[in-house]
């Protein structure tokens, strides 16, 4: 990683006293406080997404995400030849939320409703919208079938083979029952109800992306933030939870301190457990390890999906107690 040019700096409008580099990002030390740039992948179009997202939740009483710090043109984001760079505030002591503490993952909650609370307003077309949950469980049976007829495909099935082909029935059964429980839910009018109303899910609540600082919880990293209804976000965090923990926090503890900000809909439940029901981890190995033609198998994805199969059995115990 080379030096940080001053060229930037000055595009930028800021001095910097001292430079250090840091995971893939250089931090400056300014008189407005320590900033982080980096070089970053995402569209300019992409970038301005996320600069109204995160813009619109400050305006709304959220200002806790990484906003950008707009270069002297204004823009979110400097082009210098080929390069897209991005500057933000530096999140100074923060850490990323310990999913085995109590308090730190209902501080997780609380804060996710309210910038689901802060995200509701924005203008139409400002962000992406994510498709309808039933055609994302659709499309990845039919990408379960296609991975079964290329498992049976070569001359010798491989360990993994023989392990997907012997538990794919199982949980196709599984993603069916999601899609028949979603149906009889009132799903299609809420997922209407938020793409009119523009609702913005984050779509990545990791912990590296879950920030706490004392009694705050920031939500930063807004690269796949979509319009969408929010109750995929729900799911996601206690689907991250539950995978992530001991799992001693009631789901209904989770979703009091969610709905104690931002009243769940009505048959929220039936919904978040179509959701959760669903064997996302175990599709998306498979996706992983057939979506490249392999003449051997990778130790860590049969490990992976040794995992995956050791896990589901208590995953679901904890899901049906909600």
């Amino acid at each position: 990683m080379e030096k940080l040019s001053p060229i930037v700096q000055e595009a930028f409008g800021i001095q910097s006293r001292r430079i250090k580099r840091e995971k893939g990002r250089y931090i400056c030390e300014t008189a407005g406080g320590l900033m982080s740039i980096y070089i970053t992948q995402e569209s300019p179009e992409a970038i301005t997404t996320q600069h109204t997202i995160k813009e619109h939740l400050a305006a709304n009483g959220f200002p806790w995400t990484d906003r950008f710090q707009p270069a002297t043109t204004g823009q979110p984001y400097i082009q210098i030849s080929r390069d897209s760079y991005v500057m933000a505030k530096y999140p100074n002591q923060r850490n990323e939320t310990d999913f085995e503490s109590e308090a730190e993952v209902l501080q997780a909650f609380v804060f996710l409703a309210r910038f689901h609370v802060a995200s509701q307003g924005l203008q139409t077309q400002a962000a992406p919208a994510s498709p309808p949950m039933p055609e994302v469980f659709a499309r990845q049976i039919g990408e379960l079938a296609n991975a079964g007829k290329q498992a049976r495909k070569g001359p010798r099935m491989s360990d993994f083979d023989v392990s997907f082909i012997k538990h794919a029935p199982a949980y196709s059964e599984i993603m069916q029952e999601s899609i028949d429980r979603l149906s009889h839910t009132n799903y299609a009018n809420l997922y209407a109800q938020a793409i009119h109303n523009c609702t913005i899910c984050h779509n990545n609540l990791k912990e590296e992306n879950l920030l706490r600082a004392s009694e705050t919880t920031y939500i930063i990293n807004f690269s796949e933030a979509a319009i969408d209804l929010q109750l995929a976000d729900v799911a996601a965090l206690i689907r991250r939870y539950a995978q992530r923990s001991s799992k001693n926090i009631p789901i209904s503890r989770l979703l009091e301190a969610y709905n104690a900000v931002n009243p769940l809909p009505n048959a929220a439940q039936d919904i978040l457990y179509a959701m959760l029901i669903f064997p996302w981890t175990f599709t998306k190995i498979i996706s992983q390890y057939y979506s490249k033609k392999r003449n051997w198998t990778p130790g860590g994805l049969i490990s992976r999906m040794d995992a995956i199969l050791a896990e589901r059995a208590e995953y679901e115990k904890y899901v049906k107690q909600m």
